[in-house]
């Protein structure tokens, strides 16, 4: 009797799980049929400079779209720098898009579909609420892996608050991930896959595929939705994403709780300051702690609450003042702040084919990044080997100051020297140039036939 009884349990338990996994293929397939539809496949043509001469190269993406007008959410990465977008949709017809804007800080980025000779059916996915998302909850990530045709993986999500306290960069070069955290999962995303949807069995979009760990199994991230939100408003109604920032930069309070004695303790630990901030105007200092802002208590004790406290004082205003109280030693200080505008984290890029190098425009952020004293001249992106630069030993890195004894100030006025002196086909250029913290001359012999492969 007691031999068939655990017999009938077996049958039992079996028939629930078959039961069980009915359901979930039910709930599968009704999520699939609802986003696969709005899924797009990318294929932008983006600019390269790194190499010391502009290349143009066909890179793979994906994105869905989320407005019956032909709005595309991706990631910054994929379309970011593309000079030519061409989609391909659900029912494989192939349209362009255009870049309406993107925002290297979180990754995303929209594009809008060119409609206007297209006869089919635009399908739009809906978006969820990542705040509601729960750890082991079932997800699908839908993309273009390896630029293969759509496709679909399952996974769960591993943990919903990742933070990388290592920077993270973008493939364009701009840091990104300060603002929020990220959705782990264990769904398959691989290259192709970035900007397709993470999608809940609802059919909803929960977040944004961005990227993969690198020589891991099965671990990959998304951008949660609740901040695509907000990136897709500002854009559609700014244009842009605007931010303030102090210049200050955070750690988690528990990593130094056994040197600063604050075991327990909240607030948020100051790291670093950066030169010529507000932050460093305000004699804000790297081991102070921050335990108020305008009065209100802030903390960031675990390196999961830094993306939270970054972001309170990204949202304000440029140019708000701003009250911090700060624990100094054993000394309570109140520091006005005044915020600034974060500006673009990098800045426009020329080819200089006669000279075979590329350079930037610096950013204020570039100048931080770099250790600069100041803005002033063009940033060396990448130089060509075997050129004129090379040659005559300009690296990456280098910033130059003067062409011919004559200051550079910035990229437009750089250029305009430029082509001064390639029309008047030059033969040998001075460039006037800082390195670290000395300077020097570079001589260059430049190609003087004429120019065709400039910047359009």
């Amino acid at each position: 009797m007691r031999q068939y009884a655990l017999l009938m349990f077996a049958f039992l338990i079996g028939m629930s799980a078959v039961g069980a996994t009915g359901s979930l293929q039910t709930d599968i397939f009704r999520a699939r049929d609802l986003v696969l539809p709005a899924l797009v496949h990318i294929q932008p043509v983006v600019k390269d400079y790194n190499t010391g001469e502009l290349k143009k190269q066909a890179v793979v993406g994906s994105g869905v779209i989320f407005h019956k007008d032909g709005y595309v959410i991706t990631n910054y990465h994929v379309a970011g720098k593309a000079e030519r977008i061409i989609c391909t949709l659900s029912d494989r017809e192939q349209v362009s898009a255009k870049f309406i804007g993107g925002d290297p800080p979180t990754d995303l980025a929209i594009i809008k579909l060119d409609l206007s000779d297209y006869k089919g059916t635009i399908h739009v996915a809906e978006f969820g609420n990542s705040d509601s998302v729960q750890v082991g909850q079932y997800v699908l990530a839908m993309g273009s892996p390896l630029a293969l045709s759509r496709t679909v993986s399952g996974g769960v999500v591993s943990t919903k608050d990742r933070y990388f306290s290592q920077e993270v960069r973008l493939p364009t070069g701009e840091q990104t991930g300060n603002f929020n955290l990220w959705i782990q999962t264990d769904a398959a995303i691989n290259p192709g896959n970035s900007g397709g949807p993470l999608v809940d069995l609802n059919g909803r979009v929960i977040g944004i595929n961005s990227r993969a760990m690198m020589f891991a199994n099965s671990i990959g991230y998304a951008i949660p939705v609740n901040i695509v939100k907000e990136v897709v408003h500002a854009i559609l109604t700014d244009g842009k994403v605007t931010r303030s920032y102090i210049g200050a930069h955070y750690q988690a309070l528990q990593e130094m709780e056994e040197y600063f004695g604050t075991d327990g303790m909240t607030g948020v630990l100051v790291a670093s300051i950066d030169a010529g901030s507000p932050a460093e105007l305000a004699t804000l200092r790297a081991g102070d702690i921050i335990q108020q802002m305008d009065g209100q208590p802030v903390s960031a004790r675990f390196v999961e609450e830094l993306p939270a406290f970054y972001k309170k004082i990204a949202t304000l205003s440029p140019g708000t003042g701003i009250s911090l109280r700060v624990q100094r030693g054993s000394d309570t200080l109140n520091l006005p702040v005044t915020t600034r505008l974060l500006g673009d984290l990098l800045g426009e890029d020329f080819e200089c084919a006669g000279w075979g190098f590329t350079v930037k425009g610096i950013t204020r952020q570039m100048q931080i990044e770099n250790q600069l004293k100041d803005s002033l001249g063009v940033f060396v992106e990448g130089v060509k080997r075997s050129g004129s630069a090379d040659d005559g030993g300009l690296r990456p890195g280098d910033v130059v100051v003067a062409i011919n004894k004559q200051d550079v100030a910035d990229l437009a006025g750089f250029v305009a020297h430029y082509h001064e002196l390639t029309l008047a086909k030059t033969e040998k250029v001075l460039l006037g140039i800082k390195r670290g913290g000395s300077s020097r001359l570079v001589v260059l012999k430049a190609a003087v036939k004429e120019e065709t492969t400039q910047n359009d």
